[in-house]
């Protein structure tokens, strides 16, 4: 009797030991990247004249970048867009108000990058991220590549952008609707001195400590709002980004 209860002693210390490795959580720290690059072409066949857009576009099923828009390439009123075009003379006004500054496409001759135009109709917020399949996440803000459309460019050559005149761009973090933090950037400046400073080139733009008057990176967000403010009546509020990315650190 007293060898059968000593075995089923074991015999419970063992299953508990067992139950508590494999519910023992693991951890994992990277940085989420988004290059926005068409590296799978069969997802062309939904691109129009080189665009693609969607009320919820994602490369991953973490990070979701957002439009009011009915459908792939219909209805469009504002958010992200997806752009495979080139800076190129032969554009008309419209298509090049969606197209990279650079000649080359992407940041780092990528063949993709996002296009971030603001109407009066806008996705609140402008990128989500679902967190449901960890047990618990830290998103921590990066960072991106950012220029100005080529739309923006030409206005600046044909003398239209005036003293005082800027387009800056500012990004929002929330958790859940409290606001954890905010951040911008000027793409377009002739407010700060006598001499016109355009981002017309991809460009680094990173949100950790220490940058851009940021004194903390900011952490414990799970939503992203973008505005875009502009000052002079023929500046378009748009601008391109790409590569954009945070920091996380889960549990899982």
């Amino acid at each position: 009797m007293r060898n059968s209860i000593k075995l089923l002693v074991a015999a419970m210390v063992v299953i508990a030991a067992v139950s508590c490795k494999e519910t023992r959580r693991s951890s994992s720290s990277f940085v989420q990247v988004t290059p926005f690059d068409m590296s799978d072409y069969s997802i062309e066949s939904y691109f129009v004249d080189d665009i693609m857009f969607a009320s919820r576009l994602s490369w991953d099923d973490v990070c979701f970048y957002n439009a009011v828009a009915e459908d792939v390439n219909k209805g469009f009123e504002g958010g992200f867009l997806v752009s495979v075009r080139k800076a190129k003379d032969d554009l008309t006004s419209d298509q090049s108000m969606l197209t990279s500054a650079d000649p080359n496409g992407g940041a780092n001759g990528s063949n993709g990058y996002a296009v971030f135009k603001q109407t009066s109709r806008m996705p609140d917020p402008s990128i989500t991220y679902n967190l449901t399949n960890f047990y618990s996440a830290m998103l921590s803000s990066y960072g991106c590549d950012v220029c100005n459309t080529l739309y923006n460019k030409r206005i600046q050559e044909e003398g239209l952008i005036s003293p005082g005149d800027y387009l800056k761009v500012i990004f929002e973090f929330y958790n859940g609707s409290a606001l954890v933090g905010s951040i911008e950037k000027y793409l377009i400046d002739y407010v700060s001195g006598a001499e016109l400073k355009m981002e017309n080139e991809w460009v680094g733009w990173s949100m950790t400590s220490g940058n851009n008057n940021t004194t903390s990176t900011i952490s414990n967000f799970d939503s992203v709002k973008i505005k875009v403010e502009t000052s002079g009546k023929d500046i378009d509020p748009a601008f391109c980004v790409d590569n954009y990315c945070v920091h996380m650190d889960v549990e899982y």
